[in-house]
């Protein structure tokens, strides 16, 4: 008996873990366009209609990501009349409302009688609010002045008042929805 509780809650938490740990992202691309020619990046120049506008310090931080990933996955910066790509960003975020009308939990513990576990569920109404944030990657060639490939990471976000912590946050982001690029 001891043996199965363990093996249930070992499976239990990896689950968790797991469930966690992953940042969705998904990505759209031209089939057929031969990325194999894209090698040096720029900016797409800023026409008011990509970026983050009411704050500076998360725009420097997504920029300063997505050119580092991208360097470090082989490509050059460039200046805009020297390059194979443009690359913009966009950051939407939305406020969102969540219920659940089921909760439960897993404990386990020890008595003067042996030990003991439990699983309880509890019905009851939850509501919450959260911010969902949308960040969306996109890349145009040059050549063709042809949008090509979009990624987009779309989750929860959560309570980054630690300018450290938001940094770390952003640059895994950036660097999931960058291992998407190019499309194999």
């Amino acid at each position: 008996m001891y043996i199965k509780f363990n093996s249930i809650l070992v499976i239990l938490t990896a689950i968790v873990v797991v469930a966690c740990t992953g940042i969705p992202v998904s990505q759209d691309f031209e089939q057929g366009f031969d990325y194999s020619g894209l090698k040096t990046l720029a900016w797409q120049p800023d026409n008011g209609e990509w970026g983050l506008r009411n704050n500076e310090l998360v725009d420097r931080r997504i920029r300063s990501a997505i050119v580092n990933t991208l360097t470090a996955n082989q490509f050059t910066p460039g200046g805009p009349n020297e390059s194979d790509f443009l690359t913009s960003y966009n950051l939407v975020v939305e406020q969102r409302v969540s219920s659940s009308n089921l909760s439960g939990g897993v404990s386990m513990g020890r008595s003067s009688r042996g030990r003991t576990g439990s699983i309880s569920m509890s019905t009851g109404s939850q509501i919450r609010t959260y911010d969902r944030g949308t960040l969306i990657i996109d890349v145009t060639d040059v050549a063709s002045n042809k949008h090509v490939w979009r990624g987009i990471s779309s989750q929860a976000l959560p309570d980054l008042s630690d300018p450290q912590r938001l940094t770390t946050r952003i640059n895994e982001t950036v660097e999931a929805i960058l291992k998407q690029f190019p499309p194999i």
